[in-house]
């Protein structure tokens, strides 16, 4: 039998050309689609313009935060019709995801093609390029900038990665799903107490252009109230598949939302007890699972969440899938169980569809699974966790990591695998 040749350059840049344009045209082949969320965004358009324009970011326009409105003043410059531009805006917030998509990658597996196919992978992902292209929503923006919170974290850079944190959560409240990480890295002494303060430093310097321009700061600063917020989804789920979905609560809905609030506080708060007491240390593996794991967890124990909460989830498990291998099911559980609940907004109920318990199921699995391996390894002493990997591994090195003592002073070093060992 001849020996297989291996592919020319040529050929692989090809493929990947391929790929990006396959990227680009599904994303072309959905914008013209009007939805719920894009009427909205007209209403508010055309609001903004009978403020002036650029002066209006300083009025009361819908209930998102100032930075969607300084994007919604950058559209309203832009030619074209509005459908177009607004749906093209938050399209370059997907190459931004794709780009900390890479550069997250490539500190697992520095020189490896894995970097570029991550990305390649994460602009491709159904519920990535539904969002921004045909819902015309921007969730790619608040969690672009948390996975890149993630990296600079990864990287040694707390400031930086606290600050990206708290862009996050300035783009949309959903950007408090990452802010367990960053209690998890601070209660276990991973980066400094101070650097807490660069989140709410960030939310205020992006607040501060629409304050100059007379908007009320008391009511700005406050948008995220949990009763504002309430308001915008009274339901105590709206087609999310977390765990309201097994609970079809039809009576004291506002004694179980609050419940709600404090079950998923006494979760979050006893994941980062059991890692602290344990003194579990934080290697990047650990970081990126613990990243996955509140991504899920928080939007499926919290009351009022959409369908689209869980897009962090999807971004992370992704991540999660090239830094541990064997979780590669993960980011299938979790993309199925987001795109079942689309259904219901994207096509309207009909009798087909499954029930919501269904990808809430889904989305329980995933959830036991991540907490499983994050949690079960607090309990194992390091030297037998190193001994496992070490099993199906041949080289070590030390990742950008290194940069920060307080970082890394416990962890192991990454392991280059020959094999498909996480």
């Amino acid at each position: 039998m001849p020996k297989a040749q291996k592919p020319t350059p040529q050929a692989e840049a090809l493929l990947l050309a391929a790929l990006v344009v396959l990227a680009v045209v599904i994303r072309w082949v959905s914008l013209p689609e009007m939805t719920n969320d894009m009427n909205i965004f007209r209403q508010w358009h055309n609001q903004l313009g009978r403020a002036g324009g650029w002066r209006g970011i300083g009025t009361e326009i819908g209930n998102y935060n100032a930075p969607f409105i300084y994007l919604l003043a950058i559209a309203y410059y832009l030619p074209g019709p509005l459908i177009f531009k607004v749906k093209a805006l938050w399209i370059v917030f997907d190459v931004i995801l794709a780009f900390f998509t890479y550069k997250t990658v490539a500190l697992r597996w520095p020189g490896s093609r894995r970097a570029v196919a991550a990305a390649l992978v994460m602009v491709l992902l159904p519920t990535v390029a539904i969002n921004a292209s045909f819902y015309g929503q921007m969730d790619a923006a608040w969690a672009g900038a948390a996975l890149g919170g993630v990296y600079f974290l990864l990287r040694g850079k707390p400031w930086w990665g606290v600050a990206l944190c708290g862009v996050a959560v300035a783009i949309k409240p959903q950007g408090v799903f990452i802010l367990p990480l960053v209690l998890l890295l601070v209660m276990s002494g991973r980066i400094p107490w101070r650097t807490l303060l660069a989140a709410p430093a960030a939310f205020l310097v992006l607040d501060l252009p629409a304050i100059a321009f007379g908007r009320n700061p008391i009511e700005l600063l406050t948008i995220y109230d949990m009763g504002r917020q309430a308001r915008n989804v009274p339901a105590l789920s709206l087609r999310a598949p977390n765990v309201f979905a097994f609970i079809p609560a039809t009576t004291r809905e506002d004694t179980v939302r609050m419940l709600g609030y404090l079950f998923c506080a006494a979760l979050v708060v006893g994941v980062v007890y059991v890692l602290v007491a344990k003194a579990a240390a934080m290697t990047p593996e650990r970081v990126v699972t613990a990243a996955a794991l509140f991504s899920i967890l928080v939007p499926f124990a919290l009351p009022g969440m959409h369908e689209r909460y869980f897009y962090l989830a999807d971004v992370m498990t992704l991540v999660l899938a090239v830094y541990r291998p064997r979780l590669w099911y993960v980011p299938l559980l979790v993309q199925a169980s987001s795109l079942l609940s689309y259904e219901p907004y994207l096509f309207g109920r009909n009798p087909l569809m499954l029930p919501d318990v269904i990808p809430a199921a889904l989305m329980l699995a995933a959830l036991i699974i991540v907490g499983y391996r994050l949690l079960s390894e607090a309990f194992v002493r390091e030297e037998e966790v190193e001994n496992f990997e070490l099993t199906a591994t041949h080289v070590e090195f030390r990742p950008p990591m290194t940069r920060a003592p307080k970082m890394v002073s416990e962890a192991r070093p990454f392991s280059v695998s020959k094999s498909s060992a996480s």
